[in-house]
C-alpha cells in the first residue's frame, strides 16, 4: 500500500487514460463531438479575413467581389451556427453516456480495492471523496479539451492574419504569454487549495446529514442542538470559504494585470498600423482579428482553467486510484485450504490506523484451532474490530504475521480468501432489496436459490421476522420504495446475521457484535443454539469468531480470549477464566449485577 506522500499521476499521462475512457464510452459520439467543436473554430476566424475582403471590395468598387463576400460571410455564418448546433448535442449526449461510464468505473475503482485503507487514510479521503463526489462532472473533460484544441486553432488562425498584416504583429502572442502563465498557476492554486480544504467540506457535509435525516432529527429535538449543528455547518463553509475566497481574489487580481498588459499591447499595434500607412482592409482585419484575438484568449484561458480544474485534478486523481486499485488488489500466489487442519496464529502481530501513531494490536500472539468457537470481549478501544478486521484481509499487520495452517494469510489474495470467509458486523450494510435477495447476497453463486436462503433465516432464528411480514420474503424493504416495509434496527440486523449464515462451509465465521441491537437473552439464546450445531455436526474443518461486549453471550464458547490495552490479557475457557479471577471475572461479574438488577 502506498504511503501518505503517495503521488498524484502525471497530467499528461491522466489525459492519455482519461481519453482512452471516454473512446470506450462511446467512440462514435466522441469523434462527432470532437470533429464539429473543433470545426466550429474555423468559420469564426475566417469571417475576419471575409470582412477585409468586403471591404477592399467597397473600397474598389468591385460589384462581384462585393456580392461573392457577402455570399462567403452568409455561408460562413450558417455553417458557424450549424457546427454549434451538431457540437452542442452531440457533446451533451456524450456526456450523459460518459457521466454513467465514469461513476460505474470510480465505483468498481472504490469498492474493488480490498483494503479499507482508502477510507481512512487521512491523506487519500480528501483525493477519494472529491472523485467520488465529482466523478460525473469527468465527463465534461471531453469537452473542455476539445474547445481548448478550437480555442488554440483559433489563436494560430487570428495570429497567421495578424502577421500577414506585418510580421511584426506576430509579437502579440508574447503579450499573451503572462495571462497564460497566470492562468496555469491560478488553476494549480486553487485546486490544490480545494484539496486542503477538502475536510471543511466533509464537515459540513456531516452536519447537512444530522439536520436533515430522520435518525439523528430526534436526538437533535429532544436535546435542543438544531441550532448549534446549523451553526458549525455554517462555520464549516465559512473556513472552507475564507480560505478559497482570499486565493481567488490574489489570482484575479494577477489575471487582471496580465489581460492589462495584453490590452496595451494590441491598442498599441492598432494605432500603429493605423497611423503607418495601413491599408483600410488592413485597418478592418486587425480590428476584427485583434478584438477577436481578446475574445479567443479569454475563451482559451477559460477552457484550460475549467480543463485544468478536471482534467489535472480529476483525472490525475481517478488514474491515481486505478494504480491504488492494481497495487492492492495484487493476487497472492498461494490459494486458501479446502479444509482448516490446524487452525489460525497470529504471531506477534501489531497494528495502529493510518495517521495516528498509538497501536490498536500490541505483539499479539494467539493460536485459534480448527473446529473451535472462539469469542474475543474486552472493553470499547481494546482492539477486537481490528482483530476481525486483519482476519477479514481488510488490513496487513503493520508487524508480525498471520498464518492459516502454518501458511502466511499475506501471500493468499484477498478475493480468494474472502470466498471462503462468511460474517456478521455491527456496522452492517441495509441493502433496501427484497427480503429474499438482501439474505441471498451474503453468497451470490446461490442468492436466488431458496432452500439457501431458507436455512440461512433459521440460521439467524429471523423466522418470525419472515411471517410477520406481508409477502414474506417477497417483501421489498426500506420504506422509501413502493410498498417497502421499514424494520427496527434489531430487525435489520438479523437480516444481516442471516446474510452472513448464507455460506454452508466456511473457512472463518466472523461475527462482530452482529446482535448488538437485540435484546442479551435473545442473542444468547441465538448464539448458544448456533454453537449446539455446530457441535452436534462436528464440523471441525472451520472456525467461528465471535466478537460481543455481553459476556453471558460468550460463555458457551470453546475458547475466550480477553482484549485490554491492545493485548491479551487472558484466554481461555468461561471456567477457567472464572477460577482464574481475573479480568473476565472482574467484568463478568459487573455485568451479572447489572442484569440482576435491570430484572
Amino acid at each position: 500500500m502506498p504511503t501518505d506522500d503517495h503521488p498524484l499521476p502525471s497530467s499528461w499521462r491522466a489525459l492519455a487514460r482519461t481519453l482512452r475512457l471516454g473512446w470506450a464510452a462511446s467512440p462514435g459520439l466522441i469523434a462527432v463531438a470532437f470533429a464539429t467543436t473543433v470545426g466550429a473554430a474555423l468559420p469564426d476566424v475566417l469571417i475576419a479575413a471575409v470582412l477585409a475582403m468586403l471591404t477592399e471590395a467597397v473600397v474598389s468598387g468591385g460589384p462581384v467581389d462585393m456580392v461573392t463576400a457577402s455570399v462567403l460571410l452568409g455561408a460562413l455564418a450558417a455553417l458557424s451556427w450549424l457546427l454549434r448546433v451538431v457540437s452542442e448535442r452531440a457533446n451533451r449526449r456524450f456526456a450523459d453516456r460518459a457521466a454513467v461510464f465514469m461513476e460505474a468505473h470510480v465505483v468498481r475503482l472504490q469498492s474493488g480495492i480490498p483494503s479499507l485503507e482508502h477510507h481512512e487514510r487521512p491523506a487519500y479521503v480528501n483525493r477519494a471523496q472529491l472523485l467520488r463526489d465529482h466523478a460525473d462532472t469527468l465527463s465534461e473533460v471531453y469537452q473542455y479539451l476539445f474547445q481548448a484544441i478550437g480555442a488554440l486553432l483559433r489563436l494560430g488562425l487570428t495570429m497567421a492574419l495578424l502577421m500577414a498584416i506585418h510580421p511584426l504583429l506576430g509579437l502579440l502572442c508574447l503579450f499573451a504569454v503572462p495571462t497564460a502563465l497566470v492562468s496555469h498557476w491560478r488553476g494549480g492554486v486553487e485546486h490544490a487549495l480545494e484539496e486542503r480544504t477538502g475536510h471543511h467540506e466533509r464537515l459540513a457535509r456531516h452536519f447537512f446529514l444530522l439536520g436533515t435525516r430522520a435518525s439523528p432529527g430526534r436526538e437533535l429535538r429532544v436535546s435542543r442542538t438544531r441550532e448549534r449543528v446549523r451553526a458549525g455547518r455554517s462555520q464549516a463553509w465559512a473556513a472552507r470559504h475564507r480560505a478559497m475566497s482570499r486565493a481567488r481574489w490574489t489570482t484575479t487580481a494577477w489575471r487582471a494585470a496580465a489581460l492589462a498588459v495584453f490590452g496595451g499591447a494590441f491598442m498599441g499595434s492598432l494605432a500603429w498600423v493605423a497611423l503607418g500607412g495601413g491599408s483600410a482592409a488592413e485597418v478592418v482585419l486587425l480590428l476584427s482579428a485583434g478584438s477577436r484575438l481578446a475574445q479567443y484568449i479569454g475563451q482559451t484561458l477559460n477552457q484550460v482553467h475549467f480543463l485544468r480544474t478536471i482534467w489535472l485534478e480529476g483525472g490525475r486523481r481517478l488514474l491515481w486510484l486505478e494504480e491504488l486499485s492494481r497495487a492492492s488488489a495484487a493476487s497472492g500466489p498461494v490459494p486458501p485450504p479446502e479444509r482448516m487442519r490446524s487452525g489460525i496464529t497470529l504471531e506477534g502481530v501489531s497494528f495502529g490506523y493510518p495517521g495516528t501513531d498509538r497501536p490498536v494490536l500490541d505483539e499479539v500472539t494467539l493460536h485459534l484451532p480448527a473446529g473451535a468457537v472462539v469469542a474475543v470481549v474486552g472493553e470499547n478501544g481494546a482492539g477486537k474490530s481490528t482483530l476481525v478486521k486483519l482476519l477479514a484481509k481488510m488490513y496487513e499487520p503493520d508487524s508480525g504475521r498471520i498464518l492459516v495452517d502454518d501458511v502466511p494469510l499475506a501471500d493468499m489474495s484477498a478475493e480468494a480468501w474472502r470466498a471462503r470467509l462468511s460474517g456478521a458486523f455491527q456496522d452492517f450494510a441495509r441493502l433496501e432489496y427484497p427480503l429474499r435477495l438482501s439474505i441471498g447476497l451474503g453468497d451470490l453463486p446461490r442468492a436466488e436459490d431458496g432452500e439457501a436462503v431458507g436455512r440461512a433465516v433459521e440460521r439467524a432464528d429471523a423466522r418470525t421476522l419472515v411471517e410477520g411480514l406481508d409477502r414474506g420474503l417477497d417483501t421489498q424493504l426500506g420504506n422509501t420504495w413502493a410498498q417497502g416495509a421499514e424494520l427496527s434496527e434489531g430487525q435489520w440486523q438479523k437480516v444481516a446475521l442471516a446474510r452472513g449464515y448464507m455460506r454452508d462451509h466456511p473457512l472463518l465465521l466472523l461475527l462482530d457484535e452482529p446482535a448488538s441491537a437485540l435484546d442479551a437473552e435473545t442473542e444468547h439464546l441465538l448464539f448458544e443454539q448456533y454453537a449446539e450445531r455446530a457441535r452436534a455436526l462436528r464440523d471441525r474443518d472451520h472456525i467461528t469468531l465471535l466478537v460481543s461486549h455481553r459476556f453471558s453471550t460468550v460463555r458457551m464458547a470453546d475458547h475466550i480470549v480477553v482484549m485490554d490495552g491492545a493485548r491479551i490479557c487472558e484466554q481461555g475457557t468461561h471456567a477457567e477464566l472464572m477460577e482464574l479471577g481475573g479480568r473476565y471475572a472482574e467484568l463478568y461479574g459487573i455485568q451479572a449485577r447489572a442484569y440482576r438488577v435491570e430484572r
